[in-house]
């Protein structure tokens, strides 16, 4: 007989506040792709967690009809029953959330939260020293009041002002670069700010007029696409880069590529799982570049970053 999964004690549809405070919670989000969990999940399970109090948290959707996969559920049950290095909390949406759903309402960090979270898909793989470089980042820019948050991204970073094209005049001499997008693949934002983008964005749902547009920017043009198509929940983070981008905060990316000139340095790496934005056809895995190795050199960091805007133009030396 098939097992009965009660819902979370968190509401579909309002922002999970957890009673824990940890160094460090991971919130994976997932739907019905247990072999893109599982891998996933065995990327966790080799992070280097530096005996701080670690967390994960892994949330279910529901298809529109309210089904749960069940296979899914028993990839993150194994992964709970088996990581023996903090607390792993499988939560099942008790209705559909879309991915919008998943990524807005998954963590409300505490009033005043030192935690530091990290949101991941399903389809991304972690370097084991992922948490180190997040640490570091959160330690270096956690009162610097531009910064909304830290990215793992490495890949596919295009600046998007216009038009779509590869971040390429950052300086080789900065470990880091501060860009006015965020980075989705492996996003760690601050706790306060992502509070505040959390409280407006349930403010600004209720105004069936507003549109979260960014005129200028190919953004927009998918965004106005997808609304064309009746799908644009499926581009969450508009309401996020229109916040973000209104608040004047910018997100904290590695340069690690250039800067060392190495291949072997991403912090994570999207396989492109088919899904909502992918076909079978795009999946790749390119975990052999993902960084194993940390240098001292890491953890210097120049005091005149640039800001990059859309268009990759420095607003602030």
């Amino acid at each position: 007989m098939p097992r009965t999964y009660i819902p979370t004690t968190c509401v579909t549809g309002v922002p999970c506040e957890y009673q824990d405070e940890l160094d460090f919670r991971i919130i994976v989000l997932t739907y019905n792709r247990p072999t893109s969990l599982r891998t996933c999940l065995s990327h966790v399970a080799n992070l280097d967690t530096l005996g701080d109090r670690v967390g994960v948290d892994i949330w279910i959707d529901r298809s529109k009809d309210g089904k749960v996969n069940n296979k899914t559920i028993q990839i993150a049950e194994m992964f709970k029953n088996t990581w023996k290095r903090g607390k792993v909390t499988v939560h099942i949406q008790e209705r559909h959330a879309y991915i919008i759903g998943q990524w807005v309402d998954t963590w409300r960090p505490q009033e005043n939260s030192s935690e530091v979270a990290l949101i991941l898909e399903d389809d991304i793989d972690i370097s084991p020293l992922s948490y180190k470089w997040l640490k570091l980042m959160d330690s270096h820019f956690r009162t610097v009041s531009d910064v909304g948050g830290y990215t793992l991204q490495m890949e596919n970073v295009n600046y998007v002002k216009g038009r779509h094209h590869p971040v390429t005049n950052t300086r080789k001499t900065d470990n880091v670069f501060l860009y006015r997008l965020l980075g989705t693949w492996g996003y760690s934002p601050k706790p306060k700010e992502w509070r505040r983008f959390q409280d407006w964005f349930h403010e600004m749902r209720k105004n069936k007029t507003f549109k979260p547009y960014v005129p200028g920017t190919v953004l927009d043009n998918w965004y106005k696409k997808f609304e064309r198509e009746a799908r644009a929940d499926c581009m969450w983070e508009m309401w996020a880069v229109y916040f973000y981008n209104e608040k004047n905060l910018y997100t904290v990316y590695s340069n690690l590529l250039k800067y060392t000139g190495r291949m072997e340095t991403l912090l994570d790496t999207n396989r492109r799982e088919a899904g909502l934005h992918f076909s079978a056809r795009e999946r790749v895995n390119r975990s052999g570049l993902l960084l194993t190795q940390w240098s001292s050199k890491f953890e210097r960091f120049p005091s005149d970053l640039p800001r990059y805007n859309f268009d990759g133009t420095v607003s602030n030396p």
